[in-house]
């Protein structure tokens, strides 16, 4: 009886259909900071509702399924620290966040390039095989304190361009700053 008992839990348990934490990725606890959608194989929302998801319909934003983070699932990704003085800066900053190919691999991207999306719906292209080579930072922190709405938050992607020599002769047009939304392509 017990074989059989157990036979059937198996049974419901493979009939289940999969969700977010079978996939790996949690559901958010807190206000989503950032949405991944694309090419990815991790999720834990659907599509785009056309209530619910008001900025994104307003800005014709529309995906099947996505991965949504919360700030501590960001964290949870690991947290490394940049520091960076680009020209034009007053000074120095010291940021912090999880390494963006952290945040993709998390999500299970894909692609060869992602376009990564700030709140006003500036969009700004960046090839895979940068984001594999060098330590680009989704800023969540600069000296400390959380990136806020209204300044450069949620997140901010930061180069190491004090780290390397290549990257000093790239302007700034990657650094999406108030990036809410991630697209891999």
């Amino acid at each position: 009886m017990r074989i059989l008992a157990a036979l059937f839990a198996l049974c419901l348990l493979a009939a289940a259909p999969l969700g977010a934490e079978a996939a790996g990725l949690a559901q958010p606890a807190g206000p989503v900071a950032l949405t991944v959608h694309g090419k990815i194989a991790s999720t834990n929302r659907g599509a785009v509702d056309a209530f619910d998801d008001a900025f994104f319909k307003f800005g014709n934003v529309s995906f099947d399924k996505a991965a949504s983070f919360d700030l501590a699932m960001l964290e949870k990704l690991g947290m490394k620290t940049l520091t960076v003085k680009y020209d034009t800066w007053p000074k120095a900053y010291r940021f912090e966040g999880p390494l963006l190919r952290d945040v993709l691999k998390a999500a299970g991207a894909s692609g060869k390039a992602v376009k990564v999306y700030a709140i006003d719906g500036y969009g700004a292209e960046i090839p895979m095989a940068e984001i594999e080579k060098f330590d680009v930072l989704l800023a969540l922190k600069a000296d400390g304190k959380y990136l806020g709405l209204g300044g450069r938050g949620p997140t901010w992607v930061v180069f190491p361009r004090d780290a390397s020599p290549e990257l000093k002769k790239q302007d700034d047009a990657k650094w999406v700053w108030s990036a809410i939304r991630i697209e891999v392509e």
